[in-house]
């Protein structure tokens, strides 16, 4: 296993409950998983990891996780040759405005980056975030606001990406200085 190729991925669901001491739990039943990706003529080729792939590495869960995030961050920030689409769509002050993360396999995964509500309520101009993992392609972060934005914001979220080939949720996740977690209404 190559470490520069390990990358967290987030699941709807634990595949495969004997791997469940190397996943870890983001809430609304998705689990971070990893992948050890490679290039090919292609795309890339994405090759799960399991418990004895990373016992014979010598590596714990842990570790594992860290090493792939780290990755995923130098990925997202465009240190290598190419990264994650991100776009802020709208403006602070207008009545919908959001972060897109997308284009690109790795997109959902972004939820864990440890910047990432800095960078988020710098841009939002928001101290409250709220975020929405609908499929493996895309992210979408948005100000907490009110009850009725976040279901409108949702509702379109659905309504867009309702065709989806890798669905994960529409449930919301809270981005807080200390991570993520479950958003309940």
């Amino acid at each position: 296993m190559q470490r520069s190729n390990l990358y967290p991925y987030l699941v709807p669901g634990l595949f495969n409950p004997e791997w469940e001491e190397i996943v870890v739990p983001i809430g609304h039943g998705v689990h971070a998983t990893l992948f050890e990706d490679h290039e090919s003529e292609g795309g890339i080729v994405h090759a799960t990891v399991s418990p004895e792939g990373l016992r014979s590495e010598g590596l714990t869960a842990e570790e594992a996780h860290r090493i792939a995030l780290e990755n995923l961050e130098r990925f997202a920030t465009g240190e290598q040759e190419w990264g994650i689409s991100a776009k802020m769509l709208g403006r602070p002050g207008d009545a919908v405005h959001f972060l897109l993360f997308s284009d690109h396999p790795r997109a959902a995964a972004c939820l864990r980056l440890p910047h990432l509500y800095a960078q988020a309520t710098h841009l939002l101009e928001a101290d409250e975030i709220c975020a929405c993992v609908p499929q493996r392609e895309s992210l979408v972060v948005f100000p907490k606001r009110d009850r009725a934005y976040r279901e409108m914001v949702v509702s379109k979220i659905r309504e867009i990406e309702a065709d989806a080939r890798r669905p994960i949720t529409f449930e919301l996740f809270e981005l807080t200085s200390e991570g993520v977690r479950p958003f309940v209404e």
